[in-house]
């Protein structure tokens, strides 16, 4: 038996050539790749116009021997020391407790402000709708208050006299002591429970709307399935929820440390702009080295290893950002 077919060989070459895909091209400027590369070009330049020249200077600066005497008086005295200026600030055994004071102060901050938040998100997905836009309201303009203002309200609030929170202790315990507690005397008291609320404080609004904004994206139909299977709410929890929201817990836990690293407006107002050294952390320690003691040198390096902590962290919150650029694809 034979088959034929009406078809000609010229209709089935051109019918062929109409069903292959167009050839592709190939190279940098193919297919469009090279717009993302330029739009953010203009930013980029931005950043390096921005941020060479300083940064330069902050390098230069820390191999001379510079001070305000030295550079208003008598410029003729500055002169390039090479590392000895290194030498002199990671030989001081003060610089080495102010960066061990400053990493145990930001662990604390980071892992108050995460859990409080969580807590607080979640009870902000378990109100009304008209609590919520109130909740919500409050908030954001506790975000707007400057943190020099946030820490001269906590520094009234928790004064030894007349203080809002001795008071309030005076009433529960009814103890005159109570009401003249100083909780600035002792700087472990005043930078690890005062400090640390004034800074919690105007972190958690950021925290709680973010973490509430990424608790709506676990699917419902995870947390009923959980549900089914016998899993308590804690256990669902654990299970379902942090997974899913773990590249938003990873950003904020990296981008906490690093705010919360180099804080100081907060301890600066909180102490009346003269913190003494028991609250120095390295933001503080950098101002007494660079403005107050006017030893600009010294306090360039100190930024210089402050920058090298914060890019330690920093590589590792552009590797979750990696991460999350690739699940997203």
């Amino acid at each position: 038996m034979s088959v034929t077919t009406n078809e000609t060989p010229v209709a089935v070459e051109e019918t062929a050539a109409a069903a292959a895909p167009p050839p592709r091209r190939r190279g940098f400027l193919a297919g469009g790749h090279y717009i993302p590369y330029a739009m953010i070009l203009p930013a980029v330049a931005a950043l390096v116009g921005v941020l060479a020249y300083p940064l330069y200077q902050l390098f230069d600066l820390s191999f001379q021997n510079i001070n305000r005497y030295s550079y208003l008086v008598n410029p003729a005295l500055s002169k390039y020391i090479g590392f000895e200026g290194y030498g002199k600030v990671l030989g001081d055994d003060q610089f080495w407790e102010v960066v061990l004071r400053s990493i145990w102060f930001t662990l604390e901050l980071v892992v108050l402000s995460m859990v409080l938040g969580m807590l607080f998100a979640l009870l902000l997905n378990r109100v009304s709708g008209w609590v919520k836009v109130i909740c919500i309201t409050v908030m954001m303009f506790v975000w707007a208050i400057p943190a020099l203002v946030t820490g001269t309200i906590f520094r009234w609030l928790f004064a030894s006299n007349g203080g809002v929170v001795d008071y309030i202790g005076y009433l529960f315990t009814g103890d005159e002591k109570t009401k003249h507690y100083d909780w600035f005397a002792d700087p472990t008291v005043g930078l690890y429970v005062v400090g640390a609320a004034v800074i919690v404080w105007g972190a958690l609004p950021f925290l709680v709307l973010g973490l509430n904004a990424a608790l709506t994206q676990v699917p419902k139909e995870l947390l009923e399935a959980a549900k089914l299977d016998g899993a308590t709410g804690l256990q669902a929890f654990r299970h379902v929820v942090i997974p899913v929201i773990k590249p938003f817990l990873m950003i904020s836990a990296a981008l906490s440390f690093i705010w919360d690293f180099q804080v100081f407006a907060q301890i600066f107002s909180l102490r009346n702009t003269s913190p003494e050294p028991g609250y120095w952390t390295i933001g503080t320690y950098l101002f007494q080295k660079g403005i107050v003691a006017s030893k600009y040198s010294d306090s360039s390096v100190i930024s210089i290893a402050m920058i090298l902590l914060m890019l330690a962290v920093l590589v590792f919150y552009i590797r979750q950002m990696l991460k999350i650029g690739a699940q997203d694809r």
